[in-house]
């Protein structure tokens, strides 16, 4: 018997909730609420560490920035093209920023820095955003919706932050970032929802497949990208792998009505 799922609206109030409730199953020693204000980063230790984590994040932007550039022309969609042209110009928007903020605080441009790490996404991603649409979409669900869990678990976390960045992040990458998910879950489900239930199933498998492939590509990245954050982060909390595995779960459950309980076995953030 095929189950329909309800799908609630994507918001930010469905990805906290969810995570609260991922939190409270598999991790309760993880707290839902920030326990103590986090202070500003001073000493050397903590600057080179702030260093390393902002270049990374400005190149899993400008990384997305250059997929998008790559494949906009590429999918015969011109609802999807627009709305690709609104997140091309946003992570742009976000990846100059954290460039301009790391300038100010050493004194030199890390574009290089930043490119080196975009190149090593490209190694490890290989053609897939470049597969078509099934590619893509596995793509926008990695550097999207999967990591939704280690942003809001960094944020509730961290014990160090830099006020300005902190402050454009509130501002504006949260609501751009938000924005870009929504729009990536609407395009999916008017595309996914006007398929006969047998064509469901393969589009389902066929992006699954994907995807995981991607999460294989990405383990090492996302392993050592840990390393990083918690290092510039002053984060201390272990255990938070299995918040990252089942809320992938919640998010493929969401994409392709299959509820988590009949989702095929997947590869973890810990293989």
């Amino acid at each position: 018997m095929t189950v329909i799922i309800t799908r609630p609206a994507w918001t930010i109030e469905f990805e906290n909730e969810t995570i609260d409730r991922l939190i409270d199953k598999h991790a309760p020693h993880i707290p839902k609420k920030r326990l103590q204000e986090p202070k500003a980063i001073a000493t050397a230790e903590e600057l080179e560490n702030f260093y390393h984590f902002r270049v990374g994040g400005a190149a899993h932007d400008l990384f997305i920035v250059q997929v998008v550039a790559n494949v906009i022309d590429k999918i015969p969609d011109p609802e999807l093209q627009l709305f690709l042209s609104r997140q091309l110009g946003d992570d742009g928007a976000h990846a100059e920023n954290t460039r301009r903020r790391v300038e100010a605080l050493f004194g030199h441009d890390p574009i290089d820095d930043i490119q080196k790490q975009v190149q090593k996404h490209w190694d490890f991603m290989g053609d897939i955003p470049r597969r078509g649409w099934l590619g893509f979409l596995a793509f926008e669900l990695h550097y999207e919706h999967h990591i939704v869990a280690i942003g809001s678990l960094n944020r509730r976390l961290s014990r160090l932050y830099d006020p300005e960045s902190s402050s454009f992040a509130t501002a504006r990458i949260i609501p751009d970032e938000t924005f870009h998910r929504a729009g990536v879950a609407e395009w999916w489900l008017r595309k996914f929802d006007k398929a006969s239930p047998t064509e469901k199933a393969e589009l389902a498998a066929q992006v699954i497949e994907a995807d995981e492939e991607v999460q294989r590509r990405r383990n090492p990245y996302l392993k050592e990208h840990e390393k990083v954050s918690r290092r510039a982060l002053g984060i201390e909390v272990e255990g938070t792998g299995v918040i990252y595995d089942t809320w992938r779960q919640e998010v493929l459950s969401y994409f392709f009505d299959i509820p988590v309980s009949q989702l095929p076995k997947l590869v973890s953030i810990d293989d």
